[in-house]
């Protein structure tokens, strides 16, 4: 299977099956961003404990790469420590 391929799966897999798609009740930080040239909406939560990310979850609407990036981000974040979080966003 060619690499674009296999993108192209893991991308329509968490779109058709979004991992931590939900509201987070009780929520220690929560943020949302818009793209307002296309109308994507993310809005993620998340709960913290001695400087991890106990748990990410993400709500909103948009196209399949923004639904599906999320879904990955927050898979890749979760339990990890914050600063390892904010490293991935300066990347």
């Amino acid at each position: 299977m060619a690499l674009d391929d296999i993108y192209k799966e893991t991308i329509l897999d968490h779109y058709k099956n979004p991992r931590n798609k939900r509201e987070l009740p009780g929520a220690v930080v929560t943020c949302t961003r818009n793209n307002p040239l296309c109308g994507d909406e993310i809005t993620v939560s998340a709960n913290l404990e001695d400087g991890k990310l106990l748990e990410v979850t993400f709500q909103g609407a948009g196209c399949s790469i923004s639904q599906s990036s999320a879904s990955m981000m927050t898979e890749s974040v979760g339990g990890k420590p914050v600063e390892d979080a904010m490293a991935l966003a300066t990347d």
